[in-house]
């Protein structure tokens, strides 16, 4: 018989599969490994692109910082300058220079990218801007917003833009703590500040602490902080014009012992104007309202200077040059009409427009004494009129921004310029956001 053929085994039809799956485990761990991969680098790559960015906006800052010194060092040098006689006869001045340099220049990266090469070492022309797109200074600087492109500032894209102020042409609250008539006209001024009509729904309500004060607690509880002794002291309303206070019997803590947690008066002067905020009755909606006008950083023997374009400020130095015993002084009925304070605002400006080298001490107090007020004694001296009111500043705020990429710095100084400060300047303050 013949051999049958071997029997065919049938396909299975299980099939596993099991090299199909781990093909497919293997290609989703690679995806996931890879996407992760690419995440970490593309966020580590940020990072390293903030840090930089971040280093370059801090270093711009400190550019118009250090720029702004330099331009107060030339600015003190020409408060020095006087000039001769006959040439400041026909010029309508006194003779001094006070010119004020700081409020004419704009300091920002375009005064210097003529100066600074690029990567290639080529100078970039002084209009030349790159990008086009505008920088996030509008955000700091409303007022210039669509003015400052981005440009390129040596060899990476970058740009900064400084601010001065001068603070002494602000009311120094540490004034309340001297003697010789500073303290009445700053008691005064404060009062004037703070009763305006437009102000009195600060005065009105509770704080977020329950707490309703009154100006004149405020400004007692500011001199409560800077004495030195540890009595609350009382305003007497009848020699506010000479002697404003006078020694009371409270505990000068009293208000602050409800706080939570208690503190107590700090019984020195102000290290910044933030310090404000821990005293009874100022909060955030009072530094809205005057933290403009207000400073601590200037010497307390400095005064306030008449060059100032606010109307509330240029009251303050009214205040200060009349006489506080005449009745056409301080004590004038006049001071309580606001068109005759207005009218002579308007004048005070009117003669500083016409000065081709700024309002001098004689000059303001020619136009006071023209509006029917009678002057301090002591001013009629020329050697005196240094004691109570000036025409330069010595202290300056600086506020510079830095702008790399994304990120922005902010650095805010307060130089205080005097013979004995350095060239460039004392730093009484510094702060970088």
């Amino acid at each position: 018989m013949p051999t049958p053929p071997p029997r065919q085994r049938k396909p299975n039809g299980r099939r596993r599969g099991v090299a199909l799956l781990i093909v497919t485990v293997s290609v989703a761990l690679l995806t996931i490994m890879g996407t992760q991969f690419a995440f970490d680098s593309r966020v580590q790559f940020g990072m390293a692109v903030n840090s930089r960015d971040e280093l370059r906006a801090y270093y711009l800052a400190r550019s118009g910082v250090s720029l702004s010194r330099l331009l107060l060092s030339f600015q003190k040098q020409v408060s020095g300058l006087q000039l001769p006689p006959e040439i400041a006869a026909l010029l309508g001045g006194s003779g001094a220079l006070n010119i004020q340099l700081w409020k004419m220049a704009r300091i920002d990266c375009h005064m210097l990218s003529s100066l600074v090469p690029d990567a290639s070492g080529e100078l970039a022309a002084p209009d030349q801007a790159r990008g086009g797109t505008e920088g996030r200074f509008a955000g700091e600087f409303p007022e210039l917003a669509g003015q400052i492109s981005q440009r390129r500032f040596g060899d990476f894209d970058g740009c900064f833009l400084a601010t001065l102020g001068d603070e002494e042409q602000k009311i120094n609250v540490m004034r309340l703590n001297s003697v010789g008539g500073n303290d009445a006209a700053t008691v005064q001024t404060l009062l004037s500040l703070m009763g305006d009509p437009r102000f009195e729904f600060l005065f009105e309500s509770e704080d977020a602490n329950r707490v309703k004060t009154t100006p004149q607690e405020v400004v007692l509880a500011i001199k409560d902080w800077i004495d030195e002794d540890e009595i609350g002291d009382s305003l007497n309303l009848q020699t506010i014009t000479t002697s404003p206070f006078q020694r009371g019997f409270a505990d000068e803590n009293r208000e602050y012992s409800r706080y939570e947690p208690p503190y107590e008066t700090k019984n020195a002067g102000f290290d910044s104007l933030a310090e404000l905020y821990r005293i009874h009755g100022v909060n955030d909606r009072f530094m809205a309202a005057f933290g403009d006008r207000l400073t601590v950083y200037p010497d307390v023997n400095r005064n306030l200077n008449i060059n100032s374009d606010d109307p509330m400020l240029l009251y303050a130095a009214i205040l200060t040059v009349l006489d506080p015993n005449s009745p056409q002084g301080r004590l004038s009925p006049q001071l309580q009409n606001p068109l005759f304070v207005q009218e002579l605002i308007q004048q005070i400006r009117a003669a500083r427009m016409f000065s081709f080298l700024g309002m001098s001490v004689q000059d303001f107090l020619t136009v006071v004494q023209s509006a029917g007020l009678a002057v301090n004694p002591a001013l009629t001296n020329q050697g005196s009129v240094s004691r109570l009111v000036s025409d330069t500043s010595e202290t300056f705020s600086i506020r510079s921004v830095g702008e790399a990429g994304n990120v922005t710095k902010t650095i805010t100084t307060v130089v205080r310029n005097g013979a004995q400060d350095g060239t460039f300047g004392r730093l009484v303050y510094w702060r970088e956001e």
